[in-house]
């Protein structure tokens, strides 16, 4: 169950060093396709990176009960991918959809720096007509805040190959790092940092962290986002909507782009959270406290 004595807990292992955050975690490399995670033999997150896909993203990420909680590719939208972090505008270059009319980008991997229990750092490059529009070092880190919980600590550094480059969301509001919920959790519930509870409210106002819980195989489950403190426009606007699906994202872009330079890289750093049962405001809250001090 999602508890604020569960969170208060969690936010003591968070007090921890990286040593003791990558205690009990596996990996398992699946070369050329995906690197999985697993605490002991329960399933954490898979990272997905095939050259075939025009992106590389998280999915599934598990449930605390080893259930996938991310869904990939639906048919509505196919250019959801689970767990994902992409822009709809740089440059006149789609790197958010896939099929829809428009120029489209590539997220590729290049090379991982580092595959191990407690960290994937990986080289990418934002590509399109043969050219590199963005360059970013991306690191994933497991983290274990106890037996009700799955964690995700996603760091993205992102620069241009050049002098600068634009991040725009455009029309699109939804650009940053965003999670499509399983069916099943379609029609949930909203809460966020500022106590929002509706779609009208929580769409668009900053945040240090939302969450989305739905129906889950019988019971209720959800995933929650958390906006670090250093990143900046902290808090940062959220994306939401349960309707005709549920969808959320950090999206730091929603109202204006981001101008990078080379020398003054972009860095984002998100916590992304499940549990089952509904959200709790003052666990968040306490976890959000715990972590935004966490280097």
């Amino acid at each position: 169950m999602f508890s604020r004595r569960g969170f208060l807990q969690a936010g003591a292992a968070l007090a921890g060093s990286r040593a003791r955050a990558a205690a009990g975690f596996r990996q398992v490399h699946t070369e050329g396709e995906k690197v999985a995670y697993f605490s002991g033999e329960r399933p954490w997150f898979e990272y997905r990176y095939a050259a075939a896909r025009p992106k590389t993203y998280v999915h599934p990420l598990y449930a605390p009960d080893g259930r996938p909680i991310t869904l990939d590719g639906p048919e509505d939208h196919v250019h959801h991918r689970g767990l994902m972090l992409a822009w709809s505008d740089i440059e006149g270059f789609d790197f958010w959809g896939e099929t829809n009319p428009g120029k489209h980008g590539r997220i590729e991997h290049r090379r991982f720096e580092r595959v191990a229990a407690g960290e994937l750092v990986e080289a990418l490059e934002w590509v399109a007509e043969g050219k590199v529009r963005v360059l970013e070092r991306r690191t994933l880190r497991p983290l274990d805040l106890g037996s009700g919980f799955v964690a995700l600590e996603w760091i993205s550094e992102l620069r241009p190959p050049g002098a600068e480059v634009v991040l725009s969301a455009g029309t699109h509001p939804y650009n940053g790092l965003g999670i499509r919920f399983p069916r099943e959790m379609d029609g949930g519930e909203i809460l966020n940092s500022q106590g929002s509870r509706t779609v009208e409210k929580a769409n668009g106002e900053p945040a240090a962290w939302c969450a989305y819980a739905g129906a889950f195989g019988g019971g209720r489950a959800g995933v929650a986002i958390l906006d670090h403190p250093g990143n900046p426009r902290h808090p940062a606007p959220f994306f939401v909507m349960n309707q005709p699906f549920g969808y959320i994202s950090a999206a730091p872009t929603f109202r204006e782009p981001f101008r990078v330079e080379r020398a003054k890289p972009l860095r984002l750093r998100y916590l992304a959270v499940s549990f089952l049962g509904p959200a709790d405001a003052a666990a968040l809250n306490a976890l959000h406290g715990k972590w935004g001090r966490r280097r």
